[in-house]
């Protein structure tokens, strides 16, 4: 197979990659806006960066500075150079700090909006990227995001809307039946394929199911591109 080394490799290093043959060649991978945390698993793998389970299980906690949680939402899309065969806690982590430097600046320029937000919501910078996360698997097109993005905060706002303060938004009761596993299962979600049922939208047990439960999901539900989270703080 082919390996890749440099100079500045110790001798046991290049021994371990010699044994291992195919490992460590660099990748671009692109990870477009609206993939989840599994589906990005899925791509890294079928890239070779890391494994399936590797990643998912760097991913299942909260990012640094969270107190709650997984990496979902943090996870920036965009395109990377990675290379195969590596540690998936770090690939995490560099998505994380790209979320970090495409997102702080815009936190800061529309600060405005954001304690409106925290005003009338009690939003953090968590909870403008939980409904983004929303909007992302909303939007048809791009011109849709602003439209929807409203549509959101006005049924957050509401005293009068009903059901009181619930978004009914159906790709939320289908990423409960991701996250939520083993004995906390919803009903609804056993035998889950993929497509939303019925009787996933009407599951109260689903955290997640905005169809039951006011106000926003427990957290991102996917993550999203700077226009969504724009859309939710314009």
């Amino acid at each position: 197979g082919e390996v890749l080394l440099s100079d500045r490799l110790p001798p046991h290093e290049v021994a371990r990659r010699i044994s291992r043959g195919h490992r460590g060649l660099p990748v671009r991978v692109t990870i477009p806006e609206g993939l989840n945390r599994f589906e990005i698993a899925q791509r890294l793998r079928d890239a070779g960066v890391c494994s399936n389970r590797a990643f998912r299980i760097a991913t299942r906690r909260p990012i640094e500075g969270e107190s709650e949680g997984t990496h979902e939402g943090y996870l920036f899309p965009d395109t990377y150079d990675f290379l195969q065969d590596s540690d998936a806690a770090e690939i995490a982590s560099r998505m994380v700090a790209n979320y970090r430097r495409r997102t702080d600046e815009l936190f800061d320029s529309h600060q405005p909006a954001l304690d409106r937000l925290r005003r009338e919501l009690g939003f953090g910078r968590r909870d403008v990227l939980t409904l983004a996360s929303v909007i992302e698997e909303e939007a048809a097109a791009a011109s849709e995001r602003a439209t929807i993005a409203g549509v959101f905060l006005n049924r957050l706002r509401s005293d009068t809307f009903r059901p009181l303060h619930r978004l009914q938004a159906d790709p939320t009761g289908s990423y409960g039946c991701l996250a939520v596993r083993g004995d906390d299962a919803p009903p609804s979600c056993e035998g889950f394929d993929g497509r939303i049922t019925r009787a996933m939208l009407r599951d109260s047990a689903n955290p997640y199911n905005t169809y039951r439960h006011g106000g926003l999901p427990p957290g991102p539900i996917t993550n999203p591109g700077v226009a969504s989270i724009r859309a939710v703080l314009e």
